[in-house]
């Protein structure tokens, strides 16, 4: 019964072999009595008996459940379906408070048989899990179960197996299949440093990796937890429905009382009683919310619950972060522009030398591009950091320098030719680094992070999606992030802003916005406090993606962010499916009451029609799940 499975989150302990014999053998003894009682007229009495069992069987689940309730001040339906086998015993209509018990919790078995379909996302998932695995120790390999696989141990996975666990990737190259964690079909060339997820299908090669994270802590393991976690935040709409489920069971008592004074008729009484079970109308949430959930898991964006995918159908401001969002993350040098009488290779090479050991993103891209150049370098000594200014150090007996134009101070060394290239590359966007050697400006390396190719796109997607301000909330400077925002189409920008800075601008939004909410997209690292306060944080998961999932309110697996559009169009219909679950199940309920007690249904049959009217609610959730993602 509803009372008792009303929410998404115990259907699991119901659709099981025990549940189905429980339900089908009362069934059998109501039948069973049935054919004893009114068919041959043999042994009367053992029927009555096999229907009283039917009863016990089906029905004393439900009477608990109401009682329990009762007690624990926490009124649900039970009560109504309960009063309903109690009068039927009490008139010594067995037979009608078996059919009513059976039917009543097949019933429930198979809204949970239905509803269970939006749940074949974590089942997948669960599967693409091996239970054993290689592992390689002293030369030699033997198989070991999954459980038993620790951080650092080094596995061997062959073409057309799964991998187990998060790791790295020690020898060998394969073609990886990860649809299931990004939910992106193309397979990915992997090689040696590269990192696997666990869930994910080596299609191709032999390779061996090093596991780092295991069991609940892999990517599949959290993807997993994420999701069933998901259930427990319910939207807005959930609980609303609770609050008006609640005057339920006192108005449908208050109907079936009227029906019996006014007819005289304690059947239709009965039958009001089992009517008006708002099954349908309390399962128009959740079903939706998790159908929704697992649409969007199967396309690789991991939502944490039902209430942030409402938030984003209710959205209208939508911020980004700028680098690793809106563009790849990933710095590539653009053009190298030395002094007369200097070669572009030894700008990079002394600039890659001082480089070599720094984090920074910018000197990442230094040092790859003097990996494709094919330029050896030579070791720095004394390095040294130069917060905001850049990094010095002595190469080959050189003092070179390399940063922004606050690194020297000896503006004389600095050509004109060169301060007119420094300001062009600046106000194309890109971030120009000054090479200095011997306290002598040699060149200029311009340094800038690609748009990612479908930005523009996504964010004309996102304003037809009906979103009306699209804005970008960056730590760069202005000309930098002017230049990404005209390309994409950003209407607003935020420039050399702080975390905190970032966290304020969401909230002045936000108290502006007369209740509309605004969504954050960022890397989920430094971009915490902006995806904490606004009302949906996204995070870019396929980097950082532990930061990510426990930060923000949604992940994107595979920092896709094309999925946005997806994802708007998934919460609005989210939300008008809930909206039409609601409106068929109060005039499912409506009719079925005034059939009722007009007399058009009897005990039974009302029991069968009641089940109907939830199921169709279920129907109609599970269609989310299976929708287009046009």
């Amino acid at each position: 019964m509803i009372g008792r499975f009303s929410r998404l989150d115990t259907y699991r302990e119901l659709l099981d072999i025990k549940n189905i014999v429980r339900v089908g053998s009362g069934g059998l003894l109501a039948l069973a009595g049935f054919l004893m009682e009114f068919g041959s007229g043999v042994i009367p009495l053992l029927g009555k008996l096999l229907i009283l069992a039917s009863v016990a069987i089906n029905g004393f689940p439900i009477i608990r459940g109401a009682i329990f309730g009762l007690i624990e001040k926490k009124i649900n339906v039970d009560e109504l379906v309960s009063l309903a086998i109690l009068a039927s015993l009490a008139m010594g209509e067995f037979l009608s408070a078996a059919v009513i018990s059976f039917v009543m919790v097949l019933g429930s078995l198979i809204e949970e048989a239905t509803a269970s379909t939006a749940r074949k996302q974590i089942q997948s998932l669960v599967a693409m899990t091996p239970k054993e695995a290689i592992v390689v120790k002293n030369g030699k390999t033997l198989r070991k179960p999954v459980s038993e696989i620790f951080p650092e141990d080094i596995l061997l996975i062959r073409a057309g197996e799964l991998i187990p666990v998060d790791a790295i990737i020690t020898s060998g190259i394969a073609s990886v299949d990860e649809s299931s964690i990004t939910g992106e079909p193309i397979p990915i060339e992997k090689t040696i440093g590269d990192e696997v997820y666990s869930g994910t299908l080596n299609q191709n090669g032999v390779i061996h990796i090093k596991a780092s994270r295991v069991g609940k802590d892999s990517t599949l393991g959290k993807v997993i937890t994420l999701i069933t976690e998901a259930e427990k935040h319910h939207p807005e709409s959930i609980a609303l429905i609770d609050r008006y489920a609640q005057w339920f069971t006192p108005t449908i008592l208050f109907c079936s009382v009227i029906t019996w004074f006014l007819t005289g008729e304690i059947q239709r009484a009965i039958t009001v009683l089992i009517v008006g079970c708002p099954c349908a109308l309390i399962l128009a949430a959740p079903t939706a919310v998790v159908a929704a959930i697992s649409r969007a898991a199967r396309r690789g964006v991991l939502i944490k619950g039902g209430r942030f995918i409402e938030n984003v159908a209710y959205a209208d401001v939508i911020l980004f972060d700028k680098t690793g969002t809106l563009t790849m993350g990933e710095p590539i040098v653009e053009e190298i522009i030395p002094v007369r009488g200097i070669d572009k290779d030894h700008v990079l090479r002394q600039a890659a030398c001082v480089e070599q050991n720094s984090t920074h993103p910018l000197a990442k891209a230094v040092l790859n591009a003097a990996k494709k150049a094919n330029i050896t370098l030579d070791s720095a000594e004394n390095l040294f950091t130069e917060i905001g200014r850049g990094i010095r150090g002595c190469v080959a007996g050189c003092q070179v320098q390399v940063g922004n134009i606050l690194i020297s101070d000896n503006s004389n060394t600095f050509p004109k030719f060169l301060k007119k290239e420094h300001e062009r590359i600046l106000a194309g966007g890109a971030t120009p680094l000054l090479v200095y050697q011997d306290n002598v400006a040699i060149g200029l390396i311009a340094v800038s992070d690609p748009i990612r190719p479908d930005a523009k796109k996504t964010l004309e997607n996102l304003k037809k999606s009906g979103i009306s301000k699209i804005g970008i909330l960056s730590g760069d400077h202005e000309q930098s992030v002017k230049t990404i925002a005209q390309k994409v189409g950003a209407t607003d920008f935020g420039f050399s802003m702080q975390p905190k800075d970032k966290l304020d601008a969401i909230q002045k939004i936000q108290s502006e916005n007369n209740g509309k909410k605004v969504i954050f997209i960022g890397d989920g690292i430094n971009d915490a406090p902006a995806l904490a306060i606004a009302d949906v944080g996204i995070a870019m998961g396929a980097k950082g993606t532990e930061v990510a999932l426990e930060t923000a309110d949604i992940a994107l697996m595979n920092d896709d962010i094309t999925r946005l559009p997806f994802l708007i169009r998934l919460g609005k219909r989210m939300v008008f499916t809930i909206k039409v679950n609601i409106v068929l199940g109060l005039t499912f309920n409506l009719i079925a009451v005034l059939a009722g007690g007009s007399g058009y249904l009897s005990p039974i049959t009302g029991a069968i029609v009641h089940n109907v009217g939830s199921v169709l609610v279920v129907f109609s959730s599970a269609g989310i799940a299976f929708s287009s993602d046009k």
